[in-house]
């Protein structure tokens, strides 16, 4: 049974008001969207410390695609973003600026951040500069109107699911020496998530409209001696799928869990139209092999929060030395005239006045870590606010017994997110990376609690609770 479209700011009214069959389900519609992100000249760039200006140049555009789904009783939209990560502020602007001129609830809306390494900071990170705020505003009130978009010019949509194998990417946490010293390198035998997953959404007549296609691996082909503005691979293969299939479907790279993985090829815009095409290529073959979804539970969403208990800081006294420290290295710094290492002495001082702060109020502190589930015609997908370790998805995806989409940096990136058995290996991940996110790191019990979160979230019964081995 048709039913007039939503062609207002309210949504969840016209839902209200559509008539519904009681023999059999309103059928599913989608709409989406696309606007360009690309920010001026001379922003500060995220990902890498030590970067000594803001961008000089844009070499490819940034953009964001937004898909709105609708079945007559639920309302979910995913975006999709060619940037690194979202801080919290950003994220409840977003959302409510799509709840207020969409309709859709809050805990709808899923914000998927590609986490490329060439695009603005926008205040995830320390150490790496400023967010420009006219940037900033611009931006919310684009992504904000590009969901707007595509929830007014939804049509009938039926949905696939695909799988292909592809690897790009390869384990970074390397370990070397006598010690075991796990460092920023390439790990042959470490775990990877060799796969695409693809959901498409196509008209009843068969015209694909949408490709989502989810990956698993840091957008860091270029490295921090890149000073312009680059999607990355991740841009390359939305790229690639549109010119594949000569512009008939819009595709939205999601990111996935990525956090100990890098890209096999790096340091050249090559390797990264390489990736990129390889990627894209397999995303294409995952669509062309795709199945239908059928599931009851055509649209559904969930969010909520776990408290993970954050690793004791030092004493304060610990605490007051470290400032002491880099308030020299500041001056130093400044004398020295080397923008990206102002900023990083910047940064790091202002990390350990903060652990100061958390010191003072004892341990046993704990950190919100918010989780959301959105079932699209059976299809899981899960998002995580953090860079987490590949190894949670691969986990997930033998438990679950749905086709699952595990995202990391969604809604936001609080923290590096990995198992329990690497923190015993240290690294930058476990040991470091935290301070750029002006956050104490999480204890290994991280890993039990998100999990039986997922579980719950997803219903999963006796989910096999073995971890993947490191």
């Amino acid at each position: 049974m048709r039913y007039n479209l939503p062609q207002s700011r309210d949504l969840d009214a016209a839902l209200r008001e559509a008539p519904v069959s009681q023999e059999k389900p309103m059928p599913l519609y989608a709409g989406v969207s696309e606007t360009n992100i690309t920010p001026p000249l001379g922003v500060w760039m995220a990902g890498y410390a030590f970067r000594p200006t803001g961008c000089t140049l844009v070499h490819d555009e940034l953009h964001a695609r937004a898909v709105v789904f609708n079945d007559g009783h639920a309302a979910v939209a995913i975006l999709a973003m060619d940037l690194i990560a979202l801080p919290q502020d950003l994220v409840a602007q977003i959302r409510e600026g799509i709840a207020r001129e969409v309709g859709i609830p809050r805990e709808a809306v899923m914000l998927n951040c590609s986490h490329t390494h060439g695009g603005p900071n926008l205040g995830v990170y320390n150490a790496m500069g400023s967010r420009d705020p006219a940037y900033v505003d611009v931006l919310v009130r684009k992504l904000v109107g590009m969901t707007r978009q595509a929830a007014e010019t939804m049509k009938p949509a039926v949905l696939t699911y695909g799988r292909a194998p592809v690897q790009i990417g390869i384990n970074r946490r390397q370990t070397i020496g006598t010690n075991g010293r796990t460092v920023l390198g390439q790990n042959y035998a470490g775990p990877v998530a060799p796969y695409v997953d693809v959901l498409s959404v196509a008209e009843p007549s068969g015209g694909t409209f949408a490709l989502l296609f989810c990956h698993a691996c840091h957008g860091t082909t270029l490295g921090g001696d890149n000073l312009r503005i680059t999607a990355d691979f991740c841009g390359y293969a939305a790229d690639h799928v549109r010119r594949e299939t000569e512009g008939g479907m819009t595709p939205l790279f999601l990111q996935g869990c990525s956090g100990n993985i890098n890209p096999f090829r790096r340091g050249t815009y090559i390797s990264a139209a390489h990736n990129g095409r390889v990627l894209g290529q397999a995303a294409l073959n995952a669509w062309r092999n795709a199945s239908p979804l059928y599931d009851d539970e055509v649209l559904a969403y969930a969010e909520s929060v776990v408290e993970l208990p954050l690793q004791d800081p030092p004493s304060v006294e610990q605490c007051d030395a470290s400032i002491a420290e880099w308030e020299a290295k500041l001056q130093q710094e400044k004398a020295g005239g080397n923008m990206g290492a102002i900023l990083n002495a910047e940064g790091m001082l202002a990390y350990h006045r903060y652990e100061r702060e958390q010191a003072r109020k004892g341990g046993g502190l704990k950190a919100p870590f918010p989780i959301q589930v959105l079932t699209i015609g059976g299809a899981k997908f899960i998002g995580l606010p953090a860079e987490t370790f590949v190894q949670y998805a691969l986990d997930f995806d033998v438990q679950i017994d749905q086709p699952v989409f595990p995202l990391g940096c969604t809604n936001g990136a609080l923290n590096y997110l990995p198992t329990a058995a690497d923190f015993a290996l240290g690294g930058y991940e476990v040991e470091y990376a935290h301070k750029y996110y002006n956050s104490l790191m999480y204890t290994p019990e991280c890993e039990k609690l998100v999990r039986a979160k997922v579980y719950e979230m997803i219903g999963a019964e006796n989910p096999d609770w073995t971890p993947y081995s490191v």
